[in-house]
């Protein structure tokens, strides 16, 4: 009998609203919130945390950086890019 191993994981958007009462008012807050948002994945199990970045979107526009900062703040949850534009 083969046994099958399934991963979970989360996609993060990145996205901030410049309105009032946003919990993500601006970049500062969101690249915070998508850092403690997975060391929260890793810490209850989660295998994988992804970001992406789209045109014309208030959102995080370096996913690499990003990335770094998640990974060093993480280590054994899996990290990756789901689409990367050319800004």
């Amino acid at each position: 009998m083969t046994e099958t191993t399934k991963k979970l994981g989360f996609l993060n958007f990145g996205h901030w609203n410049h309105v009032p009462g946003s919990r993500t008012p601006d970049a500062a807050a969101t690249l915070s919130d998508q850092i403690e948002m997975t060391v929260a994945a890793e810490k209850v199990g989660l295998d994988g945390a992804w970001i992406r970045s789209h045109h014309f979107q208030d959102m995080l526009s370096a996913p690499f950086p990003t990335l770094a900062a998640m990974a060093a703040r993480t280590s054994t949850i899996h990290l990756g890019t789901g689409v990367i534009d050319l800004r």
